[in-house]
């Protein structure tokens, strides 16, 4: 009996088998619309619209239809790829085979399938299984490409991106065997922003002989994004690997290597600038747009002072394309360096409307505005500039020194010290911070602080002439080193043999240590900078650094060639003036001795241009001549001072200041005072007028009555060494009780003041003649 049920069992497994494995077979084939099979054989598809007892409505391409059950054979419904890849999955995918992830991966993406990103998810399983294997990368490959085009959001282009650089970084990682997979990785990485390791990739697969592209590549790409990174070093050293190797450069990194140049132009790199019109060159002959090469050779001619250079680069730029707000700013710093203020302004106008450079156009607009002497507006701007998000430390320094400029006795510490507190601070940035504390210190005359802080900026790199200048006049005050100050000032005058103020702090230094021989030497380096035309030129407008050299050299020249005796009043303060001073003062008016000067102030009482005076004799037959350090504290419009040198039988020559500030002379010992200004056209030929005037400014002045050797051609008046008049019917010679000395007047109720800073006298050295013996 148990084997009679035995075979019935079996037999009944083996007919239903058939059916069974029919079944399947349906089930995991996709159609896409519903199938009406009859009796005879015809198939007919279309979409099932109702379903009855009795019979099917199908609805087909052509039209709908009603077939009847008992013409019906079977019936296929729908069966999309959806359905059958779960079908598929739970029937027959082993989650841990590489051949069951690619086989069902080449499956979903076939024609009638399209299930891509089903197929990437096995794809990458199998990849997870055997990384090794290039098979799956080759059809993930294109489907990769294909996303770039595909319009989805960026929270899912970003989830895709990230597995897409899980597969690759496993592929690389392997180390398989497919062409092109290390830059898809590194592009992808940068795509997600793992810049960094990126960089590692890169650097990795930059290892090698750089002809082969794949290094190359490689190469090119390490420079571009170490330089993004802020990286410059090693980018820069990446570049001059790829130049220096023959691995060629493309258009991206030959304009880095332009800002490079042009930024060691700036900083003074010798050969920067050749480098830079080489590559310029190199970019422009190579095809790729050039307007950024031309913007940077541009700026680079700008700093040169090469302006009409600068103009043509700058004009390129903007054929090239190069017409945003950046470019506009940088033509328009051009142009105004030129003077051209209204092209600049025009030209900032455009750059301000699309605010792509929101601290460089009021940076540039700033400068203009002050260049035309619009100081406090200048300053607002540089204030607005470095107040805007992404202002950089320099704008903010930049807005310090135009406020210096406008209040010179502001302290700028607290500001400075706030920028050095950020939490990116440059080696650059520290150096300039540096510059502005020293700077301000020693104006300020605390030497110790400006040694501190001039040393902080050298040490930081920022080791030019003008920084080391100003630590020598450092080191030359209390409690400085004189050895650092006089090498500071050889290492200038070495850097720039061209620098006449560097010469003329030299002289200046070697004249305070009393070698007047080597002194002497600076000064004639410091007059031969000039040409030769300005050297002997009368005129009251030479550059300063001349006028002063020729003064010192004069003064130098009759300290070893002349007896000299001086008073620079260095005394105890409010005590009497003395050394043989005899003072004479109008009612209002005092004469008083501070802090090494003497001081001629107040309010003129009583008697209207009365002299207030001081006096000494001058006890010489060889007087070559007088000179005073004069300072105008104040003057009413008719307050006259003057230089004076008189005899007791009241001849004399007064150099004065007239109440207008022209210069002039006055004749003593006539019937009449014979007084001459320097802008008198009708005796300009007979004295050779140089016609000067003396501002109310509070500045210092050198005036100078000077005789010539003999005397027979008269005396000479001099106004911080320009010669003002000569032929001056005046000779000291055999003149009894010469007197010489200072003198102001103002009419009443006038205040006026001076500051008498020192008093000289010079006279010729004796000859003596040896008598010969018989």
């Amino acid at each position: 009996m148990k084997i009679q049920i035995l075979f019935y069992l079996l037999l009944v497994c083996f007919i239903c088998s058939p059916t069974l494995r029919g079944q399947e077979d349906e089930d995991l084939q996709i159609r896409p619309l519903d199938i009406v099979e009859l009796i005879n054989g015809n198939r007919f598809e279309g979409r099932i619209l109702s379903e009855r007892t009795d019979g099917i409505l199908l609805e087909m391409a052509g039209g709908t239809a009603t077939f009847l059950r008992s013409d019906i054979a079977r019936v296929l419904h729908r069966n999309p790829p959806e359905k059958v890849y779960e079908l598929k999955v739970a029937r027959s995918l082993d989650p841990e085979s590489y051949e069951s992830q690619v086989e069902l991966g080449k499956w979903c993406l076939g024609p009638d399938v399209n299930l891509l990103e089903l197929a990437v998810g096995h794809l990458e399983d199998a990849i997870r299984i055997e990384p090794e294997n290039p098979a799956p990368y080759e059809l993930l490959f294109p489907i990769y490409d294909a996303r770039e085009t595909t319009e989805i959001s960026d929270e899912s282009r970003e989830k895709l991106l990230l597995g897409e650089c899980d597969t690759l970084l496993s592929g690389v990682r392997s180390g398989v065997s497919l062409e092109g997979i290390e830059k898809r990785t590194v592009i992808a990485l940068k795509q997600v922003g793992h810049l960094e390791a990126s960089v590692l990739l890169l650097e990795e697969m930059s290892q090698g002989d750089v002809t082969d592209p794949t290094v190359a590549w490689a190469l090119r790409n390490l420079v571009i994004l170490l330089d993004s990174l802020g990286r410059s070093d090693e980018s820069r050293s990446a570049a001059s690997r790829l130049r220096d190797s023959g691995g060629g450069s493309d258009a991206e990194v030959l304009l880095r290597e332009i800002g490079w140049a042009a930024q060691d132009h700036a900083a003074g790199v010798e050969g920067a600038g050749d480098i830079l019109d080489s590559l310029v060159d190199d970019l422009v002959a190579s095809g790729a747009a050039a307007g950024e090469a031309y913007l940077y050779r541009g700026s680079a001619r700008l700093l040169d002072d090469d302006l009409s250079g600068a103009e043509q680069d700058f004009k390129k730029a903007f054929q090239a394309g190069m017409v945003d707000g950046k470019s506009a700013t940088t033509f328009a710093l051009s142009f105004a360096r030129q003077g051209q203020f209204e092209k600049a302004l025009g030209l900032l106008g455009a750059a301000a409307d699309n605010d792509v450079v929101p601290v460089d156009w009021r940076l540039v607009e700033a400068y203009v505005l002050e260049s035309q002497g619009e100081k406090s507006a200048a300053l607002a701007l540089y204030q607005e500039a470095s107040r805007q998000e992404g202002a950089l430390w320099q704008a903010k320094l930049l807005a310090f020194e135009a406020r210096r400029r406008i209040e010179p006795t502001w302290d700028p510490t607290s500001a400075v010290q706030e920028v050095m507190r950020s939490d990116v601070l440059t080696p650059a940035a520290f150096a300039e911070c540096s510059l502005i504390l020293g700077d301000y210190s020693l104006r300020s005359g605390k030497l110790p602080e400006a040694r501190r802080w001039l040393e902080y900026a050298i040490s930081s790199g920022l080791d030019g002439p003008d920084v080391l200048l100003r630590l020598a006049l450092a080191q030359r005050g209390p409690g400085g080193d004189p050895q650092k100050a006089h090498g500071a000032l050889q290492k200038v005058v070495s850097i720039d043999p061209e620098d006449a103020d560097a010469w003329n702090a030299l002289a200046e230094f070697q004249h305070r240590s009393g070698d007047l021989s080597a002194a002497r030497v600076s000064i004639e380096n410091s007059i031969a900078t000039y040409p030769e035309k300005l050297r002997d030129s009368a005129a009251p407008d030479i550059p300063a650094a001349l006028s002063w050299a020729q003064r010192s050299l004069r003064r130098i020249d009759r300290t070893l060639g002349e007896e000299y005796w001086f008073d620079d009043f260095q005394r105890e303060s409010d005590s009497a003036i003395r050394n043989n001073w005899l003072e004479e003062e109008a009612f209002g008016i005092s004469v008083s001795l501070h802090d090494g000067s003497v001081f001629m102030d107040g309010v003129q009482k009583y008697q209207p241009d009365r002299l207030t005076t001081m006096k000494r004799e001058i006890l010489t037959p060889r007087l070559t001549g007088i000179r005073s350090t004069i300072r105008l504290i104040s003057a009413g419009e008719g307050t006259r001072i003057a230089i004076r040198i008189e005899d007791r039988s009241g001849g004399g020559l007064v150099f004065f200041r007239d109440p207008d500030g022209m210069l002039g002379f006055a004749i003593l010992g006539g019937s009449d005072v014979e007084m001459i200004r320097s802008d008198n056209e009708e005796m300009q030929e007979e004295y050779d007028l140089v016609s000067t005037s003396w501002s109310g400014q509070q500045l210092s002045h050198d005036l100078e009555i000077r005789f010539t050797e003999d005397g027979r051609d008269g005396a000479e008046i001099w106004f911080d060494g320009i010669r003002v008049a000569r032929g001056i019917s005046y000779r000291p010679a055999r003149k009894r009780g010469l007197v010489g000395g200072l003198s102001g007047q103002a009419p009443l109720d006038e205040q006026w003041g001076i500051e008498i800073e020192s008093f000289e006298v010079f006279r010729r050295k004796e000859t003596v003649a040896q008598e010969r013996e018989f």
